[in-house]
């Protein structure tokens, strides 16, 4: 989904939740529907959702979403069942997880159909209740991705490089961020969507990086976090 189709589809959430709440305030909405509309856990549903359809971060809203469906399932159909036990799933996820990730890796003796990318080429760091520094000194970056839960990361490129004249990094930050150093010669496309939260662009600006060939797009999704960009 390109920035035009996320803004409109924030921009109906909001009318649509700014709609509920007001009708909730002026007691147009039954009580029993007004139970299940004004539940804090609709908002890990509802931010899980738009990640989802927007494809900001498929990951991050399967988890929120499911997380979210977790905590009031016992109260939307009157079932006997807790969190704790549940909690076996994560094992579950966990294995599911590395079996795709295992199988989406090519053979031995056969090539993928994309160019193969090492994993030092990379960036992959996420953060949940934790954080740390990495440094990347690959001088063939090829992108990543950073999530951060409540959490945070120091990310260093600053002595890497990259060899096509454009990589990604997708983000995505929920009540967390990171500080980003990038080389001085490289240009900086930010294409995040921020909800109560933002990204800070503190680089020292030069015709090395304002007319640079080389360009990092970051793109995703910021919910009550940020990140800092410098170089």
């Amino acid at each position: 989904m390109n920035k035009q189709n996320t803004n409109t589809l924030i921009g109906l959430i909001f009318v649509v939740v700014g709609t509920v709440v007001a009708l909730g305030n002026f007691d147009l909405i039954p009580w029993r529907l007004r139970h299940y509309l004004f539940q804090w856990e609709n908002i890990l549903i509802l931010i899980g959702g738009f990640l989802l359809v927007s494809d900001q971060n498929k990951k991050a809203g399967t988890v929120l979403l499911i997380l979210g469906l977790v905590l009031v399932i016992d109260d939307w159909i009157r079932i006997d069942i807790s969190l704790w036990d549940l909690w076996p799933l994560v094992f579950v996820f966990a294995g599911i997880s590395l079996i795709r990730r295992t199988s989406g890796k090519p053979r031995d003796g056969h090539s993928a159909h994309t160019v193969d990318v090492d994993d030092k080429d990379k960036v992959e760091d996420v953060a949940v209740f934790s954080g740390g520094d990495r440094v990347i000194t690959t001088k063939n970056f090829k992108g990543g991705s950073l999530t951060a839960v409540f959490g945070g990361s120091n990310i260093d490129l600053t002595m890497s490089d990259m060899q096509d004249s454009s990589v990604e990094i997708d983000i995505f930050y929920m009540f967390g961020g990171s500080k980003i150093r990038v080389p001085k010669g490289w240009h900086v496309d930010m294409r995040v969507t921020n909800i109560f939260g933002g990204m800070s662009d503190k680089r020292i600006m030069s015709d090395s990086n304002i007319n640079s060939e080389k360009t990092l797009v970051i793109k995703g999704l910021v919910i009550f976090g940020g990140a800092e960009i410098s170089n």
